[in-house]
């Protein structure tokens, strides 16, 4: 009996089908997600921590922007809680919602990584 295939956290077919089934293009945004993604975190975390709503809802959404070619993740989720969150004017919660997306985010990588390895 073979061991059964780890469950997959990214939908392949999602970012195939916006890039036209380009896997090129594909590869380039995950190049281009590697680089952004720390940026975007932290701009999150200044954002949070100065009260910033325009600032945090910016950021949120330009990371979950990124994080739609890999299909609906949890990650994705907690990036657009975080800018909602931003356009009510809302940090209570800001700092513990954006360690669970630092932690969803850090789950994607090895599929990513993956991904690039195969098809570069």
């Amino acid at each position: 009996m073979t061991e059964p295939e780890k469950a997959r956290l990214i939908d392949w077919q999602v970012g195939l089908d916006a890039t036209g089934g380009n896997q090129a293009l594909l590869c380039e945004l995950i190049t281009i997600f590697f680089d952004e993604y720390p940026k975007q975190l932290a701009g999150i975390r200044e954002a949070i921590e100065s009260r910033s709503g325009k600032e945090l809802r910016r950021f949120a959404h330009t990371l979950k922007g990124c994080l739609r070619y890999f299909g609906d993740s949890k990650a994705g989720s907690l990036a657009s809680d975080l800018e909602v969150m931003a356009a009510d004017d809302i940090f209570d919660n800001g700092s513990g919602l954006l360690e669970d997306l630092r932690l969803e985010v850090e789950r994607l990588l090895p599929e990513l990584r993956e991904y690039l390895d195969e098809h570069q």
